[in-house]
């Protein structure tokens, strides 16, 4: 496997394992994450020996979502930047490029298996949304705190097609976080597991799947997606590009970079605490 400077990568059998590295800021996600990801995923579809990808984290989270850090920020405008707001039309641009990432995970033909052992919050959600499967510790975390003032992930984490309509609301209205026996009786994720069991589970479940020739899986996979994709996943998620460009333009948007600049990271996020609780 190649080397990498955010994430790990290595082979046991027909199983891949990408490693998000970057514990100490808790594995957020920014462009070089994401490419290094989508490095590793281009080289196993072309390797025979690889039948299946597990993705995890290293360190207590497994990821808080998008970068906030200017050098690391997800789209090319930083919002501290800019005294009034961000350009809309080259934002959506920007935002449509993140959806264009995930629709092709989304449709990467090796199933890819999420393996989560502690917080996976706002953006971080898309990451666990494009796997097949979750197999998580019971100290796991989901939800999406940051819509109370920065936006929405545009595929709002696949909450619709995975939870259903009434909690997706509630979770993003509330933006309140639920735990990993919570998240598998509403079908975010497919199974809660001890958290010193959590590497033998999906080492074990990862194996057995990877017993499978990979072209039967890809046929497996395309059909379960194509479900989905007719009942009109894709454009949904490009319409929710399209609104959380609109949502960049409020002032709890701007308002929570300038803080973030001025005041630093703990501080925008106290203040976040004493406005919506």
């Amino acid at each position: 496997m190649s080397k990498h400077s955010m994430i790990l990568a290595s082979q046991e059998g027909r199983v891949c394992t990408i490693t998000l590295n970057r514990p100490d800021d808790l594995n957020p996600l920014s462009w070089q994450v994401l490419g290094e990801i989508e490095n590793v995923l281009d080289d196993a579809l072309q390797d025979d020996s690889i039948g299946v990808i597990v993705i995890e984290a290293a360190g207590k989270a497994f990821s808080t979502g998008y970068d906030l850090r200017e050098e690391h920020w997800i789209t090319s405008q930083y919002p501290a930047n800019f005294p009034d707001h961000v350009d809309i039309r080259k934002d959506r641009d920007d935002v449509h490029t993140i959806v264009d990432y995930w629709m092709k995970m989304w449709r990467y033909p090796k199933p890819i298996i999420a393996k989560v052992q502690g917080d996976c919050l706002s953006g971080a959600g898309e990451l666990l949304g494009v796997c097949d499967l979750a197999v998580v510790s019971e100290r796991a975390r989901f939800g999406h705190p940051a819509g109370r003032d920065l936006g929405i992930p545009p595929s709002i984490m696949f909450w619709p097609m995975l939870i259903g309509y009434r909690k997706t609301k509630e979770l993003l209205y509330t933006s309140r976080l639920i735990n990993a026996y919570e998240a598998e009786k509403i079908g975010l994720i497919n199974e809660v597991v001890a958290h010193e069991d959590l590497d033998a589970r999906v080492a074990l479940l990862a194996a057995h799947i990877a017993r499978a020739p990979s072209d039967n899986l890809s046929i497996l996979k395309e059909v379960s997606n194509t479900w989905f994709e007719n009942m009109g996943m894709e454009p949904s998620v490009r319409r929710g590009a399209d609104l959380d460009a609109i949502y960049h333009q409020f002032d709890s948007f701007k308002d929570f970079f300038q803080t973030l600049r001025k005041e630093g990271v703990k501080a925008a996020f106290k203040k976040r605490r004493e406005l919506y609780g």
